[in-house]
C-alpha cells in the first residue's frame, strides 16, 4: 500500500501551529476552524506513523521528530508560496510578453510587416516575434503561438483553425510585356508567352496555375506552366514580373500594390478561379495568455489591408 502524498495544507498547518504557538491562532491565520486544523495534523501524524507535536490543554511543543522536520517544512512552505506568487504574477502579466507568429515569408513581408508600427502603438507591452516560413510547422514543437497558412489545411490534432480571409489569384505581367507580346485571352494562350514559375519549397514541384471558366460553374482548370524562369521565393516572382520577365501567377495580396501602381497589369480576368482561404491557427488551449488573443484580434481587424 502506497504512502499518501503529503499535502500543501498539511505542511502549512504544521508550520503555522508551531510559529503561532496554538491551534486556534494557526486556524485563524489559515481561515480554518480549530477542530479542522487539529484533524489535519492528526491525519498527517496517523498516515505517516510519526508524532510531530506534544499537546495538552495548556501547552504545545515539538517532538524530537517535529524538531527535525520543522526547518524542512518551513522551506517547503516558502517555496510553495513563491510558486503561488509567481503563478499569480503570470496570470496578471498574460497581457505582456512575447507572441510568436509564423506566416508564409511573402505574406509576412507584404502584409504583416507594414502593420507592425500600428501594432506597437496600440500594444507596446507585447513583443511580436514574426517568423517567415513556407513549411507547415508544429506549433508546440517550434514554440509558435499563432501560424497563418493558405490553402487546404487538414485537421491538426490539438489545434484550432479559423478562416482569416479569402483571396483571389491573379495572372499578371508588366504593361510593357503585355503590350509587346499581347494579352492572353484564354489559359491555352499562355503557351505563347514566357511564364514565371514558382517552385513550392514544401513539395519541390512548380505550382500549377488554377483558372475558373467563363460559364461561372464550379469546374476548375489546372494549367501546368512550361516556365521560362523558375524561382522559389514569391516576392522574387513578383519582382521579375514587374521587370518584364514574363507572366506570373500570384496571390492578390502580394500584387495588389503593384496593380494599383500600374507596374503590373492583370490578365485572364474572365477566368478567375475560386478564392483560396488564409487560415489562422493556434493551439487549442482554453488558457491561452491574453496577449495571444490580442494579436489575433489585431490581425483580424486589419484583414482589409490584405485585400
Amino acid at each position: 500500500m502506497s504512502t499518501p502524498i503529503l499535502s500543501t495544507i498539511q505542511l502549512q498547518c504544521f508550520v503555522r501551529i508551531v510559529d503561532a504557538g496554538s491551534f486556534a491562532e494557526a486556524g485563524r491565520q489559515l481561515g480554518l476552524s480549530t477542530s479542522g486544523i487539529s484533524k489535519t495534523i492528526a491525519r498527517l501524524e496517523e498516515t505517516r506513523g510519526v508524532r510531530l507535536l506534544n499537546r495538552s490543554t495548556h501547552s504545545l511543543s515539538l517532538t524530537p521528530e517535529g524538531e527535525e522536520l520543522i526547518g524542512l517544512a518551513r522551506e517547503a512552505v516558502r517555496s510553495i508560496e513563491q510558486v503561488d506568487t509567481a503563478l499569480t504574477a503570470a496570470a496578471r502579466d498574460g497581457t505582456h510578453g512575447r507572441v510568436r507568429v509564423g506566416a508564409p515569408t511573402a505574406f509576412l513581408s507584404a502584409c504583416l510587416a507594414p502593420l507592425t508600427s500600428a501594432f506597437r502603438r496600440t500594444h507596446p507591452d507585447i513583443l511580436l516575434d514574426l517568423r517567415g516560413s513556407d513549411q507547415m510547422i508544429d506549433l508546440a514543437e517550434d514554440g509558435v503561438d499563432i501560424v497563418l497558412r493558405a490553402g487546404a489545411i487538414d485537421g491538426i490534432p490539438g489545434h484550432l483553425q479559423r478562416t482569416l480571409f479569402d483571396f483571389a489569384w491573379v495572372a499578371c505581367a508588366s504593361p510593357a510585356f503585355l503590350s509587346n507580346r499581347g494579352k492572353p485571352s484564354t489559359p491555352s494562350d499562355l503557351s505563347n508567352h514566357d511564364l514565371i514559375g514558382f517552385r513550392n519549397q514544401r513539395t519541390g514541384a512548380v505550382d500549377a496555375w488554377r483558372f475558373g471558366t467563363r460559364h461561372g460553374d464550379s469546374s476548375e482548370l489546372r494549367w501546368y506552366p512550361n516556365p521560362a524562369l523558375i524561382l522559389d521565393d514569391a516576392n522574387s516572382v513578383v519582382q521579375t514580373a514587374i521587370a518584364g520577365a514574363g507572366i506570373a501567377w500570384a496571390p492578390h495580396w502580394l500584387v495588389a500594390d503593384a496593380l494599383r501602381a500600374g507596374s503590373l497589369s492583370s490578365a485572364l480576368d474572365d477566368w478567375a478561379c475560386e478564392p483560396t482561404t488564409m487560415w489562422m491557427i493556434r493551439r487549442n488551449h482554453t488558457l491561452n495568455p491574453t496577449r495571444i488573443d490580442r494579436v489575433m484580434t489585431f490581425i483580424r481587424k486589419n484583414v482589409a489591408a490584405f485585400r
